[in-house]
């Protein structure tokens, strides 16, 4: 952009120069005034009414909110609290866009035919704002929704005008109330949709990815970050590890995919961190999909940036890629909006890559397994089905050990209350009529046996709810995996 800017400039010096976006927020939009003299102006924040008015009003750009502009040496910054309202803002125009796909190659059209997707804002900010790692409130100074409404009105108006039913969900969060309302009025739409969305572990129920498959939603990012609990404390997510498994486990029996990151490479990892993550996905690895690594990065304005003391970190650095792109001279004058550290204390190397490939070519090669057999039983490997007054769990877990295992009818009833993440005080009242002691052992034995996790006080059942996932097999393989024998044990 910044090369592409100074050419514009050297081209046609009368031309006005607009940059706006993460890159150059509040403090940062200064500095990147001050260091690149072909910038006239920057947009710090929301940029609909700060672009309209320089456009339509431009001699009375001194008094443009969020404006960011020159006063001869000095730099002025028209600071304002003041955030769009999400809902009076028109639905975009993407004709420009399709005019000009409409010019480009063959291949190009076919590929945006088969992957595109067009963007549907309905949120910015996040209203939870206190992970330790990001920055996205310094981007926006509140949290703020569009109603269902206007979401549905959005959607609609642009799936009708360019022939679309791909969207992307512009937010870092679904709606925090409305999801269920939005999407029984998706549903109401009555098309084929295909939504990619970003959701927070820990929000959603078993019953709303149903209802989210149901709408649309093939691709999910959820906030999953790490499966250690003491990571997740250093990263102040606000979530448990059981909440990132329950969501995992979720989009799995509804055929959502689920593209998530685990962040690793704190200034402060220790090897519990790791160790933590390899004992607890030692029980899910099998069944469930791999992360993407994502190894941080320190944001301008994170909680990490502004206290660097407390994350182990000596001393911020430039990043690798500002160092490439800028010479020492123009770094110093304090725009980088990405930072690498160096620690004060070396805590030791992890193996994330190791961890991760691991659990990739143990889902590649059981997958591979299932294809050859073509037998459902070898498709699904941790699942149970449910007899009504008794369930039966079938673990294939360890290849070598294949378990069977038969719940009776209490047993069966405290299993399933933990499918969705509950505490022990909640099963408690649920089940009033069983002592306490004996609900206990149950679920202590549901523990010893890996068919639920627990976390302090927390349980959630491990194994697939046949009754989704046998909707993604045909009905040969489903009579496949009700009547297929083998060796069973009551627990």
């Amino acid at each position: 952009s910044l090369a592409i800017a100074k050419k514009i400039k050297e081209l046609s010096p009368e031309k006005k120069i607009v940059f706006g976006g993460s890159r150059t927020i509040d403090k940062l939009g200064i500095k990147v005034l001050e260091a690149f003299d072909y910038i006239d102006f920057i947009v710090s924040g929301d940029g609909e009414e700060a672009l309209y008015l320089l456009a339509s009003d431009f001699d009375n750009y001194k008094s443009i909110p969020n404006l960011i502009y020159r006063k001869g040496k000095d730099v002025i910054y028209n600071k304002s609290d003041t955030a769009v309202d999400l809902n009076s803002l028109p639905i975009p125009s993407y004709d420009p866009f399709y005019q000009e796909l409409a010019t480009s190659s063959a291949d190009v059209q076919q590929y945006y035919m088969y992957y595109g997707r067009l963007p549907v804002e309905i949120s910015r900010g996040c209203w939870w704002n206190k992970c330790t790692f990001c920055n996205l409130n310094v981007q926006y100074y509140s949290y703020r929704e569009k109603n269902v409404d206007k979401i549905i009105e959005e959607i609609d108006f642009l799936s009708e005008t360019y022939k679309m039913l791909d969207f992307q969900i512009i937010g870092n969060t679904l709606p925090k109330k409305d999801h269920r309302t939005l999407c029984e009025k998706i549903k109401k739409l009555g098309k084929d949709f295909s939504f990619f969305a970003e959701a927070r572990a820990g929000k959603l129920k078993s019953k709303d990815y149903t209802l989210l498959k149901e709408a649309g939603f093939t691709i999910i990012q959820t906030g999953i970050e790490s499966f250690s609990q003491n990571y997740l404390s250093k990263m102040n997510k606000g979530a448990r590890v059981i909440d990132n498994i329950a969501a995992l486990k979720f989009c799995k029996e509804n055929d959502i995919v689920n593209s998530y990151n685990m962040i690793v490479d704190y200034p402060n990892e220790e090897k519990i961190d790791y160790e933590e993550t390899k004992k607890n996905t030692q029980l899910f690895k099998q069944y469930l999909d791999p992360p993407q690594i994502c190894h941080l990065r320190v944001l301008f304005g994170n909680s990490i940036y502004n206290n660097p003391e407390q994350f182990n970190i000596e001393k911020l650095e430039y990043a690798s890629i500002d160092k490439m792109m800028f010479p020492q001279e123009f770094l110093e004058k304090g725009f980088s909006f990405v930072y690498d550290f160096k620690r004060k204390k070396d805590l030791g190397k992890n193996d994330w890559g190791g961890m991760v490939a691991d659990w990739r070519k143990d889902r590649e090669n059981l997958e591979i397994e299932g294809i050859k057999s073509q037998r459902a039983i070898d498709k699904l490997i941790f699942y149970f089905v449910d007899g009504g007054n008794f369930i039966k769990i079938y673990d294939k877990r360890n290849s070598e050990k294949i378990g069977i295992y038969v719940l009776n009818e209490i047993e069966r009833e405290i299993f399933l209350s933990c499918i969705d993440v509950t505490s022990f005080q909640e099963l408690q009242e649920r089940f009033s009529h069983i002592p306490d002691f004996q609900l206990a052992a149950i679920l202590h034995t549901f523990e010893q046996n890996d068919i639920v996790f627990k976390e302090d006080d927390r349980y959630l059942s491990l194994p697939l709810q046949h009754s989704l996932v046998a909707s993604q097999l045909s009905e040969r393989e489903t009579q496949q995996l009700l009547y297929t024998s083998g060796k069973q044990r009551n627990l």
